[in-house]
């Protein structure tokens, strides 16, 4: 049973994957949109429509005002309007703040907001990790 189907590009999809894995989540789907131009309508619907009672969640590493966040969301509403299951279905965007820079250029900085995003994807808020392993954080 699903409650949460993240959808993300890029790498972020592998770090996501393995703090899934590394935290025994079983009730997390991730998927990764990687063509986001032109946008696969028919691919995108028929693949939200495999879980029909869950949350929606666009993560993304970049800041808010970066990435594909502006360009997909739009797009995912419309896709969701366009279901049998999730017409009218917000999605939920995890993720950093909006910035200037790309990164902070402070490394403890980039590593909490890294961890801050991938609890918000998996769990719905920000938890600090009690552990770190192998790079990858475990929550209790």
């Amino acid at each position: 049973k699903i409650r949460t189907h993240i959808l993300c590009t890029g790498q972020v999809y592998y770090t996501l994957l393995q703090a899934r894995e590394l935290n025994n989540v079983r009730d997390v789907a991730i998927s990764r949109v990687e063509q986001l131009h032109p946008f696969p309508w028919d691919l995108v619907r028929d693949h939200v429509e495999k879980y029909p009672n869950c949350e929606f969640v666009w993560a993304q590493e970049e800041p808010l005002n970066m990435g594909s966040w502006a360009h997909v969301e739009p797009r995912l509403r419309t896709v969701f309007n366009n279901t049998e299951n999730h017409s009218g279905k917000a999605i939920r965007y995890a993720g950093r703040d909006p910035s200037g820079p790309v990164a902070t250029g402070n490394h403890k900085q980039h590593v909490f907001e890294e961890w801050a995003f991938t609890s918000q994807a998996l769990f719905g808020e920000a938890r600090k990790p009690s552990d770190i392993v192998s790079g990858v954080p475990k929550w209790d």
